[in-house]
């Protein structure tokens, strides 16, 4: 019942049991059991192989039948004992890969072994389906016939998954699937109507093929979103709340053991409090410049709200500001990086910047996505947040209000310079390929987060006290998703107490506030990776500066974290030099 060519199988099939046939311990190298690991990922992932460079996983659709999924469990049960048996490397480069090796195959058997996405998780199928295309439309690699060869393939391919959703999907959280619906349902209009005029011959004329092949998905996923209502929701768990002794453990399982719910809380909430007294006292430096009457300034309260009120005022209001914003700040942010020689900036830049397609769920979604190992010139796409065209002008000015100059001003640098972008660019060439496809979270939204202050202590942005207002309101919100993320899954907490906490104490922007409540239920452990990994590199940092004294060299330093690629940051100094990090 797939669509997938029988070569493509077949190829897999010899793969896998390759990867089974596991040699006798430590006759590998850690090498060589990365390059093996791959080929099977490769395999067995296309479309997320294709997003890191893949070439020829460009035709190609995942295959989740029961006899590849029993090959995929039992190659990384294979490769988990083989890691077990083997001596710990010596070399600190190879221990921190095997590292990576069996984080990734641990995470791998417990999503096949105790999430049971097939049966369990609406939301996974939205994922796989809403992005199956996104880089494949946006290849500058592939020639448009190849293009469309490929797109006739993958939908195939999206076919085939919703039938076996019908046939497996049987439970899953109410939150989560109505989401989840959301996503589908704009992938399938995005399919019936936009994605048949993206690939058009040079003639203009549409073809048949693809135009009826596009009607056919937008069909079958809209079954599938039939199927999650009535047969889904009906049954769904109402609970948002993963509840304690799960969050635990994957708190546990994300940090390697360095967390557990109580000590992220305690973190997170003092972070709170030490944070909210930086923005009043940066509010009333905002205040001694700008008020030229010598007037007193109002009481703390007041004070804020005034200084976040200029803050939001000062704002693009349309799409077409907002991308030519994004633009204008990349370049500078660009030369000025290597202006400041803050770091070495990889050449030649290989960006795409554009708003978010139409297809991606929701209001507000956007996001860097990286050129992989594989193929590490490609373009990084950097998708902008984006609302649709017909909202409400309340809707608009909440989104504009939150996405204002000294919002983007400050969050370029975590995106793009030397934040995401380069961060991907230059691991992409320098780091191990494993070390970028399975990067760590903590690290890479940690070093988008540190990111904002080496730019700003540099004079990014010019000292403006409201640019460093954005930044410590967002560092705020970090801390605030954290804390709220704890407080969901192991008390309890609604919406109204998450809506209210995160305005009353987090002081969140508008469009961030409405978006909190959908992400603490969806990726509850990705929103601490933010305020945990920014203070891992703050503390880096901090014991780098000790170390070295009057010979520290920043720039060097941001080449040899970068260089390293995105490991757990308590790792990096292994591969620096000094004594290992820890959590706080």
């Amino acid at each position: 019942m797939t669509a997938f060519p029988r070569k493509f199988c077949n190829r897999l099939l010899g793969i896998l049991v390759l990867g089974c046939c596991i040699p006798a311990a430590n006759s590998a190298t850690i090498d060589e059991l990365a390059d093996r690991y791959l080929s099977l990922w490769t395999a067995f992932y296309p479309t997320r192989a294709f997003a890191e460079g893949s070439q020829e996983a460009a035709a190609q659709f995942e295959d989740y039948s029961d006899n590849n999924l029993a090959q995929w469990r039992s190659a990384n049960r294979a490769l988990r004992d083989e890691l077990a048996a083997r001596a710990t490397p010596a070399d600190a480069s190879d221990r921190i890969d095997a590292m990576v090796l069996a984080r990734q195959v641990n995470a791998e058997l417990a999503l096949w072994r105790d999430d049971h996405p097939l049966q369990n998780q609406p939301e996974w199928y939205a994922e796989q389906i809403s992005q199956a295309l996104t880089y494949l439309l946006v290849s500058e690699r592939l020639t448009l016939a190849q293009k469309r060869d490929a797109v006739l393939a993958r939908l195939a391919g999206i076919r085939t998954l919703c039938e076996q959703g019908r046939r497996e999907l049987t439970a899953g959280n109410r939150l989560r699937s109505e989401s989840a619906m959301r996503s589908l349902e704009a992938t399938a209009d995005f399919f019936q109507d936009a994605l048949p005029t993206l690939l058009l011959p040079q003639e203009g004329a549409a073809e048949p093929a693809l135009s009826s092949a596009a009607r056919d998905t937008a069909q079958a996923v809209r079954a599938l979103r039939r199927h999650i209502g009535q047969k889904v929701l009906p049954v769904a768990v109402d609970s948002p709340s993963m509840g304690e002794a799960r969050y635990a453990a994957r708190l546990e399982q994300r940090s390697d053991g360095r967390l557990t719910p109580e000590a992220l809380a305690k973190h997170a909430l003092a972070e709170i409090d030490q944070v909210r007294q930086r923005m009043v006292a940066t509010a009333r430096e905002w205040w001694r410049h700008t008020r030229r009457d010598a007037a007193p300034a109002p009481d703390d309260a007041a004070l804020l709200a005034a200084a976040l009120s200029a803050m939001e005022g000062d704002r693009a209001d349309n799409r077409a500001d907002f991308l030519q914003q994004f633009s204008d700040m990349t370049h500078a942010a660009e030369q000025f990086v290597r202006e400041k020689q803050l770091a070495t900036v990889p050449q030649p830049t290989t960006l795409l910047i554009a708003s978010s397609p139409d297809h991606f769920a929701g209001a507000a979604v956007g996001g860097v996505y990286p050129a992989g190992p594989f193929m590490p010139q490609s373009n990084t796409l950097f998708y902008l947040p984006s609302i649709p065209a017909d909202v409400s002008p309340i809707v608009a000015e909440g989104f504009y209000r939150s996405f204002n100059t000294h919002f983007n001003t400050m969050i370029i640098s975590h995106e793009m310079f030397p934040g995401h972008y380069m961060q991907y660019k230059v691991a992409v060439t320098h780091a191990p390929p494993i070390r970028s496809i399975f990067a760590n979270g903590a690290y890479v939204e940690g070093w988008g987060s540190f990111s904002e202050v080496l730019m700003l202590e540099a004079g990014w942005g010019d000292d403006d006290p409201l640019t460093w207002l954005a930044h410590y309101r967002k560092r705020l919100e970090n801390a605030t998703r954290s804390y709220v993320s704890v407080m969901v899954h192991t008390r309890g907490w609604g919406e109204d107490k998450v809506a209210a906490f995160a305005v009353e104490r987090g002081l969140l922007a508008p469009q961030f506030a409405v978006n909190l409540w959908q992400r603490v239920v969806n990726s509850p452990m990705q929103l601490t990776d933010y305020f945990v990994g920014y203070h891992q590199f703050q503390q880096l940092w901090r014991k780098q500066q000790e170390r070295q004294g009057d010979k520290f060299n920043q720039r060097a330093l941001v080449d040899a974290v970068l260089q390293a690629g995105p490991i757990p940051v308590p790792d990096l100094p292994a591969l620096l030099g000094g004594s290992a990090a820890h959590s706080f």
